[in-house]
């Protein structure tokens, strides 16, 4: 009996720092997500762009709390990407549209990699609770009463 309680308890501890490790995967496939979904809204929005055939388009400038300001696009044959680490380069709008794509793909490879992951941490939690519910029906089956 002593030792299926060891059990139980190893069993209880493995599930736990597992479960935390899951909840971290989550999100950080929300966080991934999150990115992925603006690096294609900015694709998106660069590929209309450059379907505009007038010169100087005007656009809305987002200045936070839902306001915005007017404003006129001054060059769209070129736009300024964010390459990382505070640093951002110019490009043609072709140039960037294909920036872009590629760090998508690394965000979809990324986002596969969690998927798999997680979908492993979980398999494992299942099997974990399985484990445990057997040694409890063992427990429950060598109950005796004393008389």
């Amino acid at each position: 009996m002593a030792a299926n309680q060891e059990k139980l308890e190893k069993l209880a501890y493995e599930y736990q720092l597992l479960q935390a490790q899951a909840q971290l995967l989550a999100q950080n496939l929300e966080l991934l997500t999150m990115g992925r979904n603006e690096f294609q809204a900015v694709k998106e929005t660069l590929e209309e762009l450059k379907k505009i055939d007038y010169e100087k388009p005007e656009i809305l400038v987002p200045i936070g709390a839902g306001s915005f300001l007017r404003g006129v696009i001054v060059d769209k044959e070129n736009a300024i990407v964010s390459i990382g680490a505070g640093y951002a380069v110019e490009k043609s709008l072709d140039e960037a549209v294909e920036y872009l794509e590629a760090r998508i793909k690394e965000y979809d490879e990324a986002i596969a990699k969690t998927q798999s992951s997680l979908k492993q941490l979980e398999g494992r939690l299942q099997e974990l609770a399985v484990e445990a519910q057997k040694i409890q029906q063992q427990e429950a089956m060598s109950f005796k009463v004393k008389k």
